[in-house]
């Protein structure tokens, strides 16, 4: 079929064709049907160079899928034989677990048996140990049921009793509500007494301070009225301690020296007999100067303070026996005398 195309350009070359009413129908026939196998043959050429150049496309592809199918299953081989010597080492390790743990099962084992043993022994042990209690558990039964009719019995009695005893009390507790009840009207009664005499004893106290302070009044006035005597006390003192001193210079006589070391004429001498007139015109005029003074004279307290002198001289009117000087208030407080 290959060599048809170029025999039949051969034959058209050199075999000059005849015209178409020397030949035949069935050469006609034929020699269409050589043209048409000739197309065939031609399409059916492409096809099959077409179909091998497809061909030859994959069977450069399928080379090259196989070429890494081949690194792939190498490295998968690799992988899987790593993969296998671990799960071989997993293997033998587990191989030996499982030994060590056959092992300790068989010790295990022994040892639940020893226990199942002792618990067992054990077991009989409680049982009968139970059945003790059981038997002591009813004998105690037996004596707390007789003990509980006893009690039962104590229980009625004390009911009674309790009964009793409440009726009693109600009684007591109604006594005593009526003893409350007298007890709170007592009360009453003593709670305004008590608020009665505590206003008397706050008038009392208010009257007493009012006393107190007239009282102080009246001493602050008496100790200025004091301080006033002294003054003109001492200055009569003074008048008659220079009059003396003249009668002393006149007549001649003195009286032996005393502590403070100034002379003092006697009572019975002419010096002091004297000194005695002049000494009541001072009395006279102290009177005229201060008429609470003079009143104030003849009380015992100031003719203490009138006999003691300042500078340490007594005067003419003292006894033989030294009296103790009083001790004046501050001016402005109340005049204390110290028994």
């Amino acid at each position: 079929m290959a060599n048809l195309p170029g025999s039949a350009g051969e034959l058209d070359g050199r075999v000059k064709l005849p015209s178409a009413q020397d030949l035949d129908v069935t050469v006609l026939a034929f020699a269409q049907w050589l043209s048409e196998m000739k197309l065939r043959s031609n399409s059916s050429l492409q096809q099959m160079l077409a179909e091998m150049g497809i061909i030859r496309n994959g069977i450069t592809s399928n080379n090259t899928d196989l070429t890494e199918f081949k690194r792939n299953t190498a490295t998968v081989q690799q992988q899987m034989q790593s993969q296998i010597s671990d799960l071989r080492d997993k293997l033998t390790d587990a191989y030996t677990e499982i030994a060590n743990t056959k092992k300790t099962k068989s010790q295990f084992e022994q040892e639940v048996h020893a226990e199942c043993q002792s618990l067992s022994e054990q077991l009989q042990f409680k049982t009968l140990e139970l059945e003790t209690l059981k038997k002591a558990y009813a004998h105690t039964h037996q004596q707390l049921q007789q003990q509980i009719i006893q009690l039962q019995q104590e229980a009625n009695e004390l009911r009674m009793r309790n009964d009793d005893a409440s009726r009693q009390n109600h009684q007591s507790f109604e006594q005593n509500v009526n003893k409350v009840s007298e007890v709170e009207m007592a009360s009453q009664y003593a709670n305004n007494e008590l608020k009665r005499l505590r206003s008397d004893h706050d008038l009392a106290l208010t009257n007493v301070a009012d006393n107190m302070n007239r009282w102080n009044e009246t001493l602050r006035d008496l100790s200025k009225e004091f301080h006033d005597f002294q003054k003109v006390m001492t200055v009569n003192q003074q008048r008659l301690q220079s009059g003396l001193w003249e009668v002393q210079g006149k007549v001649g006589i003195a009286s032996p020296p005393d502590s403070g070391g100034r002379l003092e004429p006697a009572v019975g001498s002419p010096a002091g007999r004297q000194a005695m007139p002049q000494a009541a015109p001072g009395g006279a005029a102290i009177r005229g100067q201060s008429p609470q003074a003079a009143a104030t004279v003849g009380t015992p307290a100031a003719r203490r303070a009138s006999n003691q002198q300042p500078g340490g001289m007594m005067s003419p009117y003292t006894s033989a026996a030294p009296q103790p000087a009083p001790q004046p208030g501050i001016a402005g407080q109340p005049y204390v005398v110290q028994r």
